[in-house]
């Protein structure tokens, strides 16, 4: 880990004292901070937004994964949201809705895994209100599903008609440049070229020819083995990439040419000027950062692959990890196709990602004019193994250490926790939601600001409601599509799972997910000597109270706690990337020991609490009665000129804030598309004001003063401090939101922080790195945060064949910066063209 740059955890910024809000007490979930609209509108001039994957704020601020550049470093830089909110599970739903305001439906919620067909049409945009005007039941704007609300997977479509516009149109209206950049993207031909980066080729359009998003017999002869998920030669998943699956992009007669607007700098949204392979050498990312300022897309969407943007626990493909050496910096003499040292993934990966890039973002002359960086996750998955390299509820010093950083309190479970699934319940009734159950819930709250007021509550759209039953059962997935728990099983639609009387089930549930959440009696293989009571093997919390047998193992066993502990640097991906162990304990959740040495046990099937059938165990992450209205705290970190270094805000924001944010920035409203729609127009959205969806909330909070808290009169204020910076030269952390940065390091060491709030937030940093001024900004306009002040710069990135390109011409254009002309045959992804 050490070569990595991996260090032990130590805080970096504030933690609460009470678990549900950080830095502030129990009373700022109502505290009245208004964000104010515009406050940056002019000034930002450019946005690089990176979006990361199913990472939960605890899972990722916190230790439980050491991941110290993105833990410790960029919050340093500028500013933390610890109750930034993903909108919806699983995945590609959030994708949506961050450009469009569209809320969940269930074939998005599946990330598209059935076809790429469209979804709704003109027709079934709903184009009057439907409620208060702009509040939480006005579904004005939304596509109904032409299947119904609550539709199954399958029976909905992927596509939106193309009278939904997306930000992306409101900038081809406004004069705003914009890019789309994928890892990988192409890689492999015939995967994903269709238009905008949809996936299979460009015969297939969701209307004539959608693509089925299981690969066929001919996609197998031609490598592709799969859609959804990434492959060793190629990591993008065209779920994770927002452009292809709206008509008003890519248009609806499968060239592109009639999409719904056209960029402003000529072309059309669908083309190799504004969707890009994000290392191309040429049109690339690192090509685009070498051009003058003026140059530089005003927008930059960036999806790193499914390997660097941490969804996958293990690497299929290259990870980057053999492009850092030893000391753990970006070694930029190396070529991208450099070997990785490792195929570990998760938040390992995404660290090597961002401490590769980011600095050369912030290097560019297009930061330096007003630049924003926006790294971010789509949603928050439970910080649980499966999940997370560590668990939040270990006896481990990782999760001990990680405990005072959480957002939110996890309670361990026990085997006495789950006596109560043991008993028989009245038909159509469940024990109440166990304490795994609770934890993993918390990943599927919702979060926004109204009014100036934290509200624990987001729109659900027309598609993906929440219901009740008359015992309290939930009804529908809702926005947070039930997500990480198990429910009881739909009387109608998991037949499988229903027994004889109906009693197991609840009547009228629907896209329960409950095939997903049973398991049947399993056999692994464990290591354990005689006469002690832990065993290593391959569990997970959810295996949680499921009997044990095999031989050596005493009557009455069932799993007890347990325990993981990771990353392994694996050398291949198919390794194990976690240790995993669990303790052997009778139904009073005393340890017991093995009478033998054990090399595998079977653990028992798991059933529904309430209505076990004979040997079967509950359910440790079984939960009737909790709704799931969103997609969890996960966090979020911007840097700019125009923020204060070390800033946290209290302030709720979700997707929907997101997009209401850019709007506003970019001041998409004064476009000239102001054509009528089925509902709003291009450039002045819903309301009037250029928002778009439930972007057009009446209300909701943008990011205001408690973001952009360094807005002084000269033209170019100096960006905020790396932690690179010497301590001499970094100025102090200074927030003005609702809590206010200090480091925890010694008195002679620690700096001189002025708080604006009455809450401040603890930041452990070394006592090296702590900085020793007060300031609001440094003192050099126009300075990048990684800047020594004396002209240092990172050694040139260099293209496939290993060589620098031009490092003159370069040095004129951008310190740091791959040189445009590479040759693309030398590239180091070797991309397959069609």
């Amino acid at each position: 880990m050490a070569a990595f740059g991996f260090v032990a955890p130590i805080a970096s910024h504030a933690q609460p004292e009470n678990k549900a809000t950080p830095g502030a007490s129990s009373s700022a979930k109502k505290h009245t901070t208004i964000t104010s609209t515009n406050v940056a509108s002019g000034k930002i001039k450019h946005v690089w937004l990176i979006i990361l994957e199913n990472k939960s704020y605890d899972a990722t601020f916190s230790g439980l994964n050491q991941n110290s550049y993105l833990w410790k470093e960029l919050p340093k830089q500028g500013a933390l949201l610890p109750h930034y909110f993903g909108t919806g599970h699983y995945s590609q739903d959030n994708y949506t809705s961050m450009v469009s305001g569209q809320s969940a439906e269930m074939d998005l919620q599946s990330d598209c895994d059935v076809a790429n067909t469209s979804f709704g049409s003109n027709a079934s945009i709903i184009d009057r209100h439907t409620g208060k005007e702009f509040g939480r039941d006005d579904n004005y704007g939304q596509v109904l599903s032409l299947a119904g609300p609550n539709a199954a997977d399958g029976k909905n479509g992927c596509t939106y008609p193309k009278d939904v516009p997306t930000l992306f149109n409101q900038f081809d209206a406004a004069g705003v440049t914009w890019k789309g950049y994928a890892q990988d993207l192409r890689n492999h031909s015939g995967r994903e070229d269709g238009l905008a980066g949809s996936p299979g080729t460009l015969e297939n359009t969701p209307d004539k020819n959608p693509k089925a998003m299981k690969p066929t017999e001919e996609d197998k002869a031609k490598g592709i083995t799969s859609f959804t998920g990434a492959q060793p030669d190629d990591q993008y998943v065209a779920k994770h990439f927002p452009f292809p699956w709206f008509h008003s992009i890519i248009g609806n007669d499968g060239t592109g040419k009639d999409s719904l607007t056209k960029p402003t700098d000529g072309g059309i949204p669908s083309d190799s000027k504004h969707i890009a392979n994000a290392d191309d050498p040429s049109n690339g990312l690192l090509a685009d950062l070498a051009k003058p300022a003026d140059e530089v897309p005003a927008f930059s969407w960036i999806t790193p692959n499914n390997c660097s943007d941490a969804h996958d626990a293990t690497c299929k493909g290259n990870n980057l990890s053999g492009l850092f050496d030893a000391d753990g910096k970006p070694d930029y003499s190396k070529p991208l196709s450099t070997p990785p040292k490792n195929h570990t993934g998760g938040l390992y990966a995404a660290d090597l990602w961002l401490r590769y890039y980011i600095p050369l973002i912030e290097k560019s002359d297009a930061f330096k004019d007003g630049g924003l960086i926006d790294v971010t996750f789509d949603e928050a998955n439970p910080p649980f193994t499966n999940m997370s390299f560590n668990n939040a509820t270990d006896d481990t010093d990782v999760a001990k250490a990680a405990r005072k950083e959480e957002l939110y309190n996890y309670s361990p479970q026990t085997i006495k926790d789950l006596a109560e699934g043991y008993k028989k319940y009245d038909a159509n009734t469940f024990p109440k939601p166990s304490k795994m159950s609770k934890n993993y819930v918390k990943a599927d709250l919702a979060g926004q600001n109204i009014n100036g007021e934290n509200v624990d509550w987001e729109p659900t759209g027309p598609n993906s409601t929440l219901e009740t039953d008359e015992h309290g059962n939930q009804l529908f997935p809702g926005p947070g599509d039930n997500g990480y728990i198990t429910r009881p099983p739909s009387c109608e639609q998991d037949t499988d799972l229903v027994n004889a009387d109906k009693s197991n089930c609840v009547h009228g549930a629907k896209n329960t997910g409950a095939g997903w959440g049973y398991s049947k009696a399993k056999t692994i293989d464990v290591s354990n000597t005689a006469g002690t009571s832990k065993l290593t093997g391959k569990v997970t919390v959810t295996d949680l109270g499921r009997k044990v047998t095999g031989e050596g193992i005493p009557e009455g066993a069932h799993v007890g706690k347990v325990a993981n502990q990771g990353p392994n640097m694996v050398a291949d991906p198919k390794d194990d990337v976690t240790n995993s162990s669990f303790v052997i304990v009778d139904a009073n959740d005393k340890p017991l020991k093995t009478t033998a040495d054990v090399t595998s046990v079977t653990l028992s099937a798991t059933g529904v609490p309430g209505h076990l059938a004979n040997d079967e165990s509950p359910l440790a992450t079984f939960n009737a009665q909790d709704a799931t209205p969103g997609g969890g705290a996960t966090g979020s970190v911007l840097i700019s000129p125009y923020i204060k270094p070390g800033t946290v805000s209290n302030t709720y924001y979700n997707h929907f804030s997101w997009l209401r944010t850019m709007e506003d920035l970019f001041e998409v409203s004064k476009g000239n598309d102001t054509r009528e729609l089925e509902a709003g127009t291009v450039s002045t959205g819903l309301d009037g004001d250029g928002h778009l969806g439930f972007a057009a909330q009446a209300g909701l909070g943008t990011f205001g003063k408690d973001v952009f808290n360094n807005l002084p009169t000269e033209p170019n204020p100096s960006a905020s401090a790396s932690a690179s910076t010497p301590a001499s030269a970094a100025p102090t952390a200074t927030a003005t939101s609702s809590t206010s940065a200090s480091a925890s390091t010694p008195a002679s060491a620690a700096p001189t922080a002025t708080a604006t709030s009455s809450t401040s937030a603890s930041a452990s940093t070394p006592a090296s790195a702590a900085p020793t001024a007060t300031a609001t900004r440094s003192t050099a306009p126009g300075a990048a945060p990684g800047d020594d002040g004396n002209g240092s710069r990172p050694s040139l990135p260099r293209t496939g064949n290993g060589e620098v390109s031009d490092p003159a011409a370069a040095e004129s254009a951008i310190a740091g910066l791959v040189v445009v002309g590479a040759a693309v045959s030398a590239w180091a992804i070797r991309r397959k063209r069609r």
